[in-house]
């Protein structure tokens, strides 16, 4: 029988729904009067965004960092339509919503550039010719991009035959130069030291001795390079400060409320985890767990997958549904859990319940926090051929979950931090020996860190009611959801099958 919520858990819970429910309000209340209407430029999915009745605007293109999607600019489009412009957020080759992959030539020549550099800026000129054809589109256009995608405006930039005003957040192109573009917004996170150099160089093109936060100017030319306090290369696309300077650089004069929803985004998400600690306790206890293994057979089982699931990453799976570098990390992941299984099976037995109630919990509880992480943060969905891919992944997240939920079960905190780091360890090596092999699938690394810190914390507290089976079972789908939905694209020049 379940046991009844104590006062804590209900008190958690309570809480929890609360939170939920006030950054619902606050969340869907920030696009109250604007209209997001989906735009398809040939195959780019893109958002307009514009104030609700407004019969002309001036026209702002923005674009995502490397990994990210319209989503992740979401505050600031919204912060701009409010601001009176019109606003066209579009996701790039390989992210986001996009079904085409990136180039598979991403690593630059001598000259800087690339396959996948001159593909994507041939890709903003689309959407910006497009987004200028649109009804009510007045003035030049304004160009924002975060990261990855400044290099790529600077660029485009230089080929429109006139351009309004430029923000680049997070920058590191080589291409800006004393004269273009001439009206620069360069803003960085506090935490971003190399990026804040780079930005003051920038503006120190006009003005030798400008300065953080300090607006300088040489003819024509106009430069500014600001910071947002306290947030890094994620959050400064959340910043109020980051969000009040592109309103004021873009829309000088307009005092309109900025779309501050990264506090409210960091609730909704919170209370969704925090909710599954009081629901897990409504499940049926199992038995006693098996005590964890001992040291010597711990230090066996992290150890032994480490050179096969490499070696094996490194020398197969290079092109699997048209994509490179996919079936290498599915390999991988396959190849580090399956090692660790038949190990556990021949010494330890394995659990074999599957508790119908548990997975649905932390299935029920995934989903919904990826349904909100993908309206509001990121996209977090698979679509096109991400849902294949997803099916791809799962053949690899499954046998390694299985195995991490067996080793983690009653395992203290020490153990968990091993049984993270030594497969980041492993294919962190393996990228940085192989890195044409493998460098472009780096950004599963980041992404398994938060699935463990996020779906890890949700499993670990269902799985005391439950047993690894479940878990593990749960998890892999979840992991290879997380992986499917969130990795780049990059073609391949053959289908070759591992």
């Amino acid at each position: 029988m379940p046991a009844p919520l104590s006062r804590p858990r209900l008190a958690v819970a309570i809480v929890a729904l609360a939170a939920i429910l006030l950054a619902l309000v606050q969340l869907e209340r920030a696009r109250i009067g604007i209209e997001r209407i989906p735009l398809a430029v040939g195959d780019t999915p893109a958002t307009l965004y514009r104030l609700e009745g407004d019969a002309e605007a001036p026209l702002a293109v923005v674009a995502h960092g490397f990994g990210g999607s319209r989503q992740m600019m979401e505050a600031i489009s919204l912060t701009l339509a409010r601001a009176g412009l019109a606003v066209v957020s579009f996701d790039f080759r390989g992210q986001g919503r996009s079904a085409i992959p990136m180039s598979p030539d991403a690593f630059p020549n001598e000259a800087g550039s690339s396959g996948t550099t001159v593909q994507l800026v041939r890709q903003t000129l689309e959407v910006v010719e497009a987004a200028r054809a649109l009804p009510g589109i007045a003035g030049p256009p304004a160009l924002i991009g975060h990261s990855m995608a400044t290099d790529i405006l600077v660029r485009a930039a230089d080929r429109l035959p006139e351009v309004g005003p430029v923000a680049l957040i997070s920058a590191y192109s080589r291409q800006v130069t004393p004269e273009t573009p001439a009206r620069l917004l360069i803003l960085s996170g506090q935490r971003e030291g190399g990026l804040r150099e780079v930005a003051l160089e920038m503006a120190r093109q006009v003005a030798p001795d400008a300065a953080e936060g300090q607006t300088v100017r040489a003819g024509a030319v106009e430069r500014r390079a600001s910071v947002a306090p306290y947030v890094g290369h994620a959050g400064v696309l959340w910043s109020p400060t980051t969000l009040r300077e592109l309103r004021d650089w873009l829309a000088p004069g307009r005092d309109t409320p900025v779309a501050a929803t990264g506090p409210w985004i960091l609730l909704l998400l919170g209370g969704i985890v925090a909710l599954v600690w009081p629901a897990a306790v409504l499940l049926p206890a199992r038995g006693r767990p098996r005590p964890a293994v001992g040291w010597r057979f711990f230090a066996v089982l992290l150890l032994a997958p480490a050179l096969p699931a490499a070696l094996l990453a490194l020398n197969f799976g290079a092109s699997v549904l048209g994509l490179a570098g996919i079936g290498r990390i599915a390999l991988f992941f396959g190849v580090w859990g399956g090692v660790q299984l038949a190990l556990l099976a021949h010494y330890r037995g394995l659990d074999r319940r599957i508790d119908a109630a548990a997975l649905a919990l932390l299935l029920g509880a995934s989903l919904l926090f990826a349904l909100a992480m993908d309206r509001y943060a990121a996209a977090f969905l698979p679509t096109g051929p991400r849902v294949p891919l997803m099916a791809l992944m799962a053949c690899g997240t499954l046998p390694f979950m299985l195995a991490h939920a067996h080793l983690a079960r009653e395992a203290g905190i020490a153990r968990r931090i091993l049984l993270a780091l030594a497969p980041l360890l492993a294919l962190g090596g393996a990228i940085a020996v192989e890195p044409e092999r493998l460098g472009l699938s780096f950004t599963v690394l980041p992404v398994f860190l938060l699935f463990l810190l996020v779906f890890g914390t949700m499993g670990r507290w269902i799985g005391r009611f439950t047993g690894p089976l479940t878990i593990g079972l749960g998890l892999g789908l979840v992991l290879a959801w997380s992986f499917a939905a969130s990795t780049p694209l990059f073609g391949a020049a053959s289908r070759l099958v591992f």
